[in-house]
C-alpha cells in the first residue's frame, strides 16, 4: 500500500486533471515498478519508503513544471518556418530601402492615425518625434538573431541538460542518501532510470543515455570526494 501522502496526492491529481482509470492505474504501476527497481517494494520498511516517496515527489514536481513549460512552447519546426519568413521580410526590407521605410512609411503611419492632418503637419510631427523612429532593418536583424538563439538553446541537447539538472542529478543524490546501490544483475542502474523516466513522463529523445548517466554519477561522486577532502583539510587547519 502506498504511503498516505502519495494516496492523497493521487486523489488531488485525479480531481484536478480527471485522468481515466486506466491512466491512474498505469501511474500507480509505474511508481511501483520504480520502487521495485530501487529495492523498495511494498514489503520494504514503511517509514523508509514514506521518506523516499516524499523526496521522489519533489523531483516529480520539478520535472512536471519543466514539462508543463515546455508544452506551452510552439513546435520547433514552426519556429524555424517563422525564422525563414523573418529572413525573407528582412531581404525585402533591404531591397525597398531603410530610408523609404523610415520616411515614406513613417509618414503613412502618421497619416493613418491622424487622417485630418495636412502633409505639413505630418512632416512636423515626424520631425518632432524623429527619435522614436525604428530602423526596421536593424529591428528585424536583431529579432532574427533572438529567434536563432531560442532555436539553439531549445534543441534536444538543451532538453537533456534540463533533464540532468532537474531529474538525473537529484535522483542520483537521492540514491546516495538512501544508500541504494546498483549492480548489473540484481539492480541495474539502467532499469532504475528507465522506470523513473517512465513514471515522470520524460520523452525518449530527452532521456540521457546509460553511458551519460554513468558519467554524471562518476562526476558527482568525484565532486563529493573532493568536497569531503577539502572539509577534512579545513578541519585540520
Amino acid at each position: 500500500m502506498l504511503p498516505i501522502s502519495v494516496s492523497n496526492r493521487r486523489a488531488r491529481m485525479n480531481k484536478r486533471s480527471k485522468p481515466s482509470p486506466d491512466d491512474a492505474g498505469s501511474r500507480e504501476q509505474q511508481f511501483e515498478k520504480l520502487m521495485t527497481a530501487m529495492g523498495m517494494s511494498e514489503a520494504a520498511n514503511f517509514y523508509s519508503r514514506y521518506a523516499l516517496t516524499q523526496d521522489l515527489e519533489h523531483i516529480e514536481r520539478q520535472c512536471a513544471r519543466w514539462i508543463a513549460a515546455s508544452g506551452k512552447q510552439p513546435d520547433v519546426d514552426l519556429v524555424r518556418s517563422y525564422r525563414k519568413a523573418v529572413t525573407r521580410v528582412l531581404k525585402l526590407s533591404e531591397k525597398i530601402g531603410p530610408d523609404f521605410l523610415a520616411n515614406e512609411i513613417e509618414l503613412a503611419s502618421w497619416a493613418r492615425n491622424i487622417p485630418d492632418a495636412d502633409e505639413q503637419t505630418l512632416h512636423e510631427l515626424m520631425a518632432d518625434h524623429g527619435d522614436r523612429r525604428q530602423d526596421v532593418v536593424a529591428v528585424l536583424t536583431a529579432h532574427g538573431l533572438d529567434v536563432d538563439h531560442w532555436l539553439n538553446i531549445n534543441r534536444d541537447t538543451h532538453k537533456k541538460r534540463e533533464v540532468r539538472k532537474r531529474v538525473v542529478e537529484p535522483f542520483l543524490q537521492l540514491m546516495g542518501k538512501y544508500e541504494i546501490t546498483t549492480s548489473r544483475k540484481q539492480r541495474p542502474r539502467k532499469r532504475i532510470f528507465d522506470s523513473l523516466f517512465d513514471w515522470l513522463g520524460v520523452e525518449q529523445k530527452s532521456r540521457p543515455s546509460s553511458a551519460n548517466i554513468d558519467a554524471i554519477a562518476r562526476e558527482l561522486e568525484g565532486n563529493a570526494s573532493a568536497s569531503e577532502s577539502n572539509a577534512k583539510r579545513q578541519t585540520k587547519n
